[in-house]
């Protein structure tokens, strides 16, 4: 088969769930994964396992595309009204959720470094879901500036924390956490993530301040995002944190931090369509029996230390009441950042193929399915 019929098959297959699954009322993301299950090897086998192998570049696209949109929500100044609270709400949730996960998944008796893995992909938190349910909500106040602070927090420092623990994991620190020569290897790889982040962010800030129109940024935009994922890549650096970097930059010196946000509204529906269909071409369902109870126990751990956490790190806040019953409800959504971080663990090499996906995508659907229900319930008994 060619390349170009499978990301025809792809892109219709991905469209054609998206649009069905919200028919019936559910995510578009739970219904990209599952038509990417049913045209992938597992069940039709329309695109094959090469193909999808020759297709990582749009995964590293789509990848850049999303870390980049952190960043971008890290801008000083409007975290800045809001640092002292939303910080403890989201410092005691991640710091719960991380703790609860990896505990809960070592003691079932997973390796020590898959728990460590997973542990911190439970942190991450989709924006998509969470945004799509502010935009479908009519809402006023600052709930929702908070609510999506925390998530960029939250995603920022997944981001951050799996870049530095695979960066020990491909070193040896983590086997041998004395050794200075890996440490000071991992120390590099990190360096040089934050300076190609930095770099790049720099160029983003002179193309939305010199290009003429928004047609004319988009196309070196995402060159520029390709280019900073691919170097990061070849150097053995960490590719999201110098995407995330790179947003962060931009958006908090750039006098036009819209601009390229803008530019990228046209394109990053198909991308993230075809990247979340590939997610889910790439699962293997013979598996799915050997990590159930693991799949369980994350998604139950992760659910619970989300609530607990967020309520735990509000009651040192000054938030209404009502806040503090539902931040935790509405930080359940994970989807595409998870996934990232799950393909990139696989690509590294440092696990057995079909080890992290499995149980990440089995999260993914039951988070995706329940998740934007929290949500709008949350956003609903705020009484904004």
């Amino acid at each position: 088969m060619s390349i170009s019929l499978a990301v025809g098959i792809i892109f219709l297959a991905g469209a054609a769930g998206g649009k069905l699954a919200r028919y019936i009322r559910l995510p578009s993301v739970t219904g990209n994964l599952l038509a990417g299950i049913i045209i992938g090897p597992s069940v039709l086998s329309l695109v094959s396992v090469e193909i999808m192998s020759q297709l990582n570049p749009i995964n590293d696209l789509a990848l850049g595309v999303i870390a980049l949109s952190i960043g971008s929500e890290l801008h000083w100044g409007t975290m800045r009204k809001l640092a002292k609270d939303t910080t403890l709400v989201f410092l005691a949730e991640a710091l719960l959720t991380s703790v609860i996960v990896f505990f809960s998944l070592y003691l079932f008796g997973l390796d020590f470094q898959l728990a460590l893995v997973l542990a911190v992909i439970s942190i991450a938190t989709a924006p998509g879901a969470i945004i799509a349910c502010i935009r479908e909500t009519p809402t006023k106040g600052n709930f929702s500036k908070v609510l999506l602070s925390i998530v960029a927090l939250d995603n920022l420092l997944a981001i951050t924390l799996f870049g530095i623990v695979i960066s020990f994991m491909q070193t040896g620190l983590a086997d041998d956490p004395g050794n200075s020569v890996a440490f000071i290897m991992a120390a590099k790889e990190l360096g040089l993530s934050l300076a190609l982040g930095l770099m790049s962010g720099v160029f983003l800030v002179g193309i939305s301040h010199h290009a003429k129109s928004d047609s004319h940024i988009l196309v070196t935009v995402l060159g520029i995002i390709l280019l900073t994922v691919g170097l990061a890549n070849r150097l053995g650096s960490p590719e999201l944190l110098a995407a995330i970097v790179s947003g962060a930059v931009y958006i908090n010196f750039s006098r036009k931090p819209k601009r390229i946000s803008r530019s990228l509204l046209a394109v990053e529906h198909p991308i993230l369509l075809i990247f979340l269909t590939l997610a889910g071409a790439k699962l293997d369902l013979s598996v799915l029996p050997a990590v159930g109870q693991i799949g369980l126990l994350y998604v139950l751990a992760r659910f619970f230390a989300k609530l607990v956490g967020s309520r735990l790190g509000s009651t040192l806040t000054a938030f209404p009441m009502s806040w503090k019953k539902n931040l935790g409800r509405a930080l359940t959504p994970q989807a595409g950042v998870a996934i990232g971080l799950a393909i990139i663990a696989e690509q590294k090499g440092i696990f057995e193929p079909n080890t992290v996906m499995p149980i990440v995508l089995t999260a993914v659907v039951v988070f995706e399915l329940f998740g934007p229900l929290l949500v709008r319930k949350a956003l609903c008994d705020v009484n904004e």
